[in-house]
């Protein structure tokens, strides 16, 4: 398809079909190859809404992008246009109960103008998700346990669906990575920051020991995270061969209160997967195993020795392989165990196979409603 019409809405400098571009958005952090049309940084809603309807009447499939931190390969293209909206990082409103922002704000550029407030939903890459990325995915993070996700915090989602229309939903549109329309600004609540937190790091020898400890911590209302390590995964990155919890307090009952040492012990979990990475283990899944059956699935990945982290206080874990090809069976692991695939990265191409039907058949009728021509980051989720 010719670009011209494209540099006329959306000015040359904001549109590129030049290959050394089009190589670079064509993948994710998943690593999944696909082809990548021409690429639009998004700056003006009326712009994006001119797109849809283009797209829409020659039958373009569009992909929103945010950072392109997604590793399952949401917005990974099939000869797409995909829309870059770094450009939309805007602040639109702020007041001391909520922000309303553009989708391409950066979370951790959010928080600094923040002050005394901040959005407490806090993935990993923080200093690099955006506000729109987060939305797809219906993020969480370190603070789970407190806070929830995404879609508790999500109060208004302006979106341009695949019909063209400009509407304002609510939080039901959280989680649909990308598959119904582009946002175009976000009303979010935000709360008061933690100023009195403490930290303690628990090491174990035996794993029984770890399941009673984190059992006892769930109760703790004061505890806001608890994040595990196993052995292998301690091995790995250079640590003392023992299982870790890394637990964070409201309040000053957990040990240690200096700030300092406290960033010192959230960097060694941060970057724990960078370590593992950098043996390989470069493929991360994030299965959420029931609670009574917990103890069971850590015992399987230690008896495959497979490293592992994360946030265990949620009943989330980060399992970590070198071979894609090895990860089938930790699938069919968690649902024998009645676990779910998927719970923080969303689904994408790698785990649609692995959706629920409940789940499909709510998405495809949300699919002819909204976007039927399906324009909307074709071939993925369902």
């Amino acid at each position: 398809m010719s670009i011209t019409w494209f540099e006329n809405l959306v000015g040359k400098e904001n549109v590129s079909d030049e290959i050394v571009d089009r190589e670079v958005y064509s993948t994710d952090a998943s690593q999944i190859k696909g082809k990548c049309d021409k690429i639009i940084w998004a700056t003006e809603v009326k712009h994006l809404h001119q797109i849809v309807l283009y797209a829409k009447r020659n039958k373009l499939d569009l992909i929103a992008r945010g950072a392109g931190t997604n590793l399952v390969g949401s917005c990974v293209p099939d000869n797409s246009i995909v829309i870059d909206f770094s450009k939309m990082n805007k602040i639109i409103a702020l007041t001391s109960n909520y922000v309303v922002v553009e989708p391409g704000v950066i979370l951790d550029d959010l928080n600094s103008v923040l002050r005394d407030k901040f959005f407490p939903i806090q993935p990993e890459d923080s200093t690099s998700c955006t506000i729109g990325g987060m939305i797809g995915i219906n993020s969480t993070g370190f603070y789970e346990k407190k806070y929830g996700r995404m879609k508790d915090w999500v109060l208004e989602v302006e979106m341009i669906d695949g019909n063209g229309r400009l509407k304002k939903y609510g939080n039901e549109i959280v989680g649909k990575e990308g598959i119904l329309g582009l946002i175009t600004s976000v009303k979010l609540k935000i709360t008061d920051k933690i100023n009195e937190r403490s930290m303690n790091v628990l090491k174990y020898d035996k794993l029984n020991d770890v399941l009673n400890k984190v059992n006892e911590l769930k109760s703790n209302q004061e505890v806001i995270a608890i994040e595990f390590i196993n052995l292998d995964a301690a091995k790995l990155a250079g640590l003392e061969e023992r299982y870790y919890l890394i637990v964070e307090y409201l309040g000053f009952e957990g040990g240690v209160r200096d700030l300092n040492e406290m960033g010192r012990l959230w960097h060694i979990r941060k970057k724990i997967f960078h370590k593992l990475a950098s043996n390989s283990y470069v493929y991360l899944e994030d299965p959420l195993i029931p609670q009574e059956n917990l103890a069971e699935f850590l015992y399987y990945l230690e008896t495959k020795k497979i490293p592992c982290y994360g946030p265990i206080g949620t009943n989330v874990l980060y399992p970590c392989f070198s071979n894609r090809d090895e990860i089938k069976e930790l699938y069919d692991t968690v649902l024998k165990l009645r676990g779910v695939i998927g719970s923080r990265q969303g689904i994408g191409l790698l785990k649609k196979n692995y959706l629920n039907e409940v789940m499909k058949e709510e998405l495809r009728n949300l699919k002819e409603q909204m976007d039927p021509m399906h324009i909307m980051n074709k071939g993925k989720v369902i």
